[in-house]
């Protein structure tokens, strides 16, 4: 199984030996009892007996007896994609009501992430917030250096740009001049990005400044990963204007 299919279960919620104990009964369509389950999975047996039970509540999997023991078997995929729709229907709903709850109504919020993972949270924000954005001139800003996120984690920045690109979302990217950097900027015109360059060994700069919707985002990208995410709308306003002085600053790519 490629690991990109184990890492996407994990971000559903499951942890390791979760993955693995559905991945087995995935494969064995006429079902599998605890103890196959567990021989397969080199998992003990009291174990398996307890990430059942979690996969079932998740609805992972269901069950039936035959004889007095329990068969698992594993939902399909296609199931599972119809039931997180539907939590996403419910949880759309649930946008007004949480936002008063969480103090929707102040005028400044600041949220810290930690690690990789972290990270990941940060580049999700931009893409919900941009999407649900009502603004016609919806765009991200960015100042970054992308040779430190290709070179870490290159899978995610390949995943954020088609994630940005299926939703139309523009980007105007400054970064410092570079083989990446400019072998990413062949493909701008289909990809929704204009970029502009700037000396990177005169101006060193390994993080990354983000301006979206009423937000400003802030990335640590060496070592400590991590980062910080500040709503405000007057920040983010004056934010956008020093981006464009910058940007006005510099020659097109």
């Amino acid at each position: 199984m490629h690991e990109e299919a184990k890492e996407m279960l994990k971000k559903l919620g499951l942890k390791e030996a979760d993955v693995e104990v559905y991945l087995a009964c995935l494969a064995n369509k006429q079902g599998l009892f605890v103890a196959e389950i567990a021989k397969k999975t080199r998992i003990k047996r009291s174990t398996v007996n307890l990430i059942l039970e979690r996969l079932s509540g998740k609805g992972f999997v269901t069950h039936h007896l035959e004889g007095a023991r329990k068969l698992y078997a594993a939902e399909p995929p296609e199931a599972l994609l119809f039931d997180f729709e539907e939590y996403v229907k419910d949880l759309r709903a649930l946008i007004p009501i949480l936002r008063i709850a969480s103090g929707g109504d102040k005028h400044t919020k600041i949220r810290f992430f930690e690690g990789k993972d972290g990270v990941d949270k940060i580049y999700a924000d931009q893409l919900l917030s941009l999407k649900m954005s009502r603004d016609p001139k919806r765009e991200l800003l960015a100042i970054s250096s992308g040779e430190d996120v290709f070179q870490i984690v290159p899978r995610h920045e390949r995943a954020f740009i088609d994630k940005r690109v299926k939703e139309r979302i523009p980007i105007r990217w400054i970064a410092p001049e570079g083989k990446v950097s400019r072998e990413l900027n062949k493909t701008s015109a289909k990809e929704y990005r204009k970029m502009r360059f700037f000396d990177g060994k005169r101006y060193q700069f390994h993080v990354e400044i983000d301006v979206y919707a009423d937000k400003v985002s802030l990335i640590n990208l060496r070592k400590d990963w991590g980062g910080i995410v500040i709503e405000n709308k007057e920040l983010a306003l004056s934010m956008r204007s020093l981006f464009n002085l910058i940007w006005d600053s510099l020659s097109a790519a």
